[in-house]
């Protein structure tokens, strides 16, 4: 609003005679990147046990049950992998394109996502975090000659909480809300909250009743603010 206000008054300066000039002030990468940074965003992710064929590692897949003390993991598939929705997943990496020569959307993956089951006051939920891995700040998959792994990629942070409910054997919904916790490199200081759902599946064509009950793969939306007081945006 107030750089707003600034730019008007700077344009009726320049039009009505003996008017005074308004200040210039222009928000520059420089002043962002020692002011901090703030804003909305938007995230969709896939998470799944297999990657063509073959089982992510660490993957624990979860069959919708109401059992306490349970903990399930997931994981999207590489960054080199063609991931049609995390190719595309997110505004925030780029902090809404403030980062010089980054595009929205960036992509993201799921690099893992842990949760456990609890009841809490009488109401099912699960509970967790989860780590973005951002692959480039733009969309689609990263090269294979790409010489940085996934591993050592800049990562967000983020904790869960969300009840559930078992709709079918084909799927389990759940919604409820997340705290961005910081992260790794340009992520270290990012915080941030707001509101998550999403639902496990089977992309199988036989569906979940193949797999013993297990819901193989799940997708969600994330959506919410977020700050950071030292953005790095020169680069």
């Amino acid at each position: 609003m107030a750089a707003a206000a600034l730019t008007s008054l700077a344009g009726l300066a320049a039009t009505v005679p003996g008017a005074i000039s308004a200040p210039t002030q222009t928000r520059t990468a420089a002043t962002e990147a020692q002011a901090g940074v703030r804003g909305t965003f938007s995230a969709l992710m896939m998470i799944h046990q297999t990657s063509n064929g073959n089982s992510l590692p660490g993957v624990n897949a979860w069959d919708g049950s109401y059992r306490e003390g349970k903990g399930f993991i997931y994981r999207s598939i590489p960054c080199t992998g063609n991931a049609p929705v995390n190719n595309i997943s997110s505004d925030l990496p780029s902090y809404g394109t403030r980062v010089p020569g980054s595009r929205a959307p960036s992509s993201m993956r799921a690099h893992p996502i842990g949760f456990q089951v609890r009841k809490i006051k009488g109401r099912w939920e699960i509970s967790g975090s989860m780590r973005f891995t951002v692959c480039q700040l733009a969309g689609g998959a990263t090269p294979a000659s790409d010489p940085v792994p996934d591993a050592e990629k800049p990562q967000i942070v983020v904790g869960f909480r969300a009840q559930f409910k078992r709709e079918t054997d084909e799927l389990v919904r759940w919604t409820g809300r997340f705290r961005i916790e910081g992260g790794t490199q340009r992520y270290a200081d990012l915080t941030g909250s707001g509101q998550i759902s999403g639902y496990f599946m089977c992309f199988a064509p036989q569906g979940c009743a193949a797999t013993g009950g297990k819901y193989l793969d799940g997708q969600m939306a994330l959506s919410g603010t977020y700050s950071d007081p030292t953005p790095q945006l020169g680069s």
